[in-house]
This record gives C-alpha cells, sequence and structure tokens, in this order.
C-alpha cells in the first residue's frame, strides 16, 4: 500500500475552519484516487479501509462535505461511492474481524447525522419521481 499517497489524497480532500468545510482545488480529483484505493484493497488485510478509517477521513471529511457540499452532484455522488466501498461488509476470511467491526461501527455512527442522510437521499428524489406508478 502506497502510504503517502494515501495520506496527500486523503489530506487534499479540504478542510475545516470554524465550521465550514472548504474544498481544496482538486477535491473531487482527489476523492476518485481515494475510490481507486478503495477499489484495490486487498480484500484479506484491508489496509487501505483500515488507514482511512484511522485517517478518520469520513467523519472529517467525507460527511462534512456530503453535509455542507451537496449543491455539487458530482461530489455528493462520489462522496457516496466513497461510503459504499467504506461501509462493505466485512468478510469472515479477513484479517482483524473484530477491529473491522468497530470501524466500521463507527463509520456508522458518523453517518447518521441528520444532515449526511437527507443529503444522500436527495440523490434518490429524481430517479424515484420517474417510477411508473
Amino acid at each position: 500500500m502506497d502510504l503517502d499517497g494515501l495520506s496527500l489524497v486523503c489530506n487534499g480532500l479540504g478542510f475545516d475552519r470554524d465550521g465550514a468545510y472548504h474544498l481544496h482545488q482538486f477535491c473531487l480529483e482527489n476523492m476518485k484516487d481515494l475510490q481507486r484505493f478503495l477499489r484495490r484493497d486487498n480484500p484479506q488485510t484491508r489496509d487501505v479501509f483500515k488507514q482511512v478509517c484511522r485517517f478518520n477521513t469520513v467523519a472529517v471529511d467525507l460527511v462534512p462535505i456530503i453535509e455542507q457540499h451537496n449543491d455539487d452532484r458530482d461530489l455528493l455522488v462520489t462522496a457516496v461511492k466513497v461510503l459504499v466501498f467504506m461501509t462493505m461488509p466485512v468478510d469472515p476470511m479477513s484479517d482483524d474481524i473484530a477491529q473491522q467491526i468497530e470501524y466500521l461501527w463507527n463509520l456508522k455512527a458518523s453517518l447518521t447525522r441528520k444532515d449526511a442522510v437527507a443529503a444522500m437521499a436527495s440523490l434518490l428524489e429524481e430517479p424515484l419521481e420517474h417510477l411508473d406508478r
């Protein structure tokens, strides 16, 4: 795993200043890189997943991005895609199952903020309007 590259990608999302989350210039590109890191993660060791959890990227970066920048649909969709990778079920044959479950509980707890859930649910609004009745 390229720990330096992963660290740069996670730190390149943005930062919080006085309760407002400010996006870095290449936030979307970095989020797509994070998605690639997670897609290529070893399912046995899940090193990328564990490191992203240690960085607390979901609570510190992704949730504020979802809550405060949900007007940018590409950014919101990409953040949700990253969350899908981060919340995948634990493989019973993988290493450190107890630690992975603890990380998942913490991730899910950070996602239960009402604004984050509402922003993610808004992605479904338009497709649901077009369903045949």
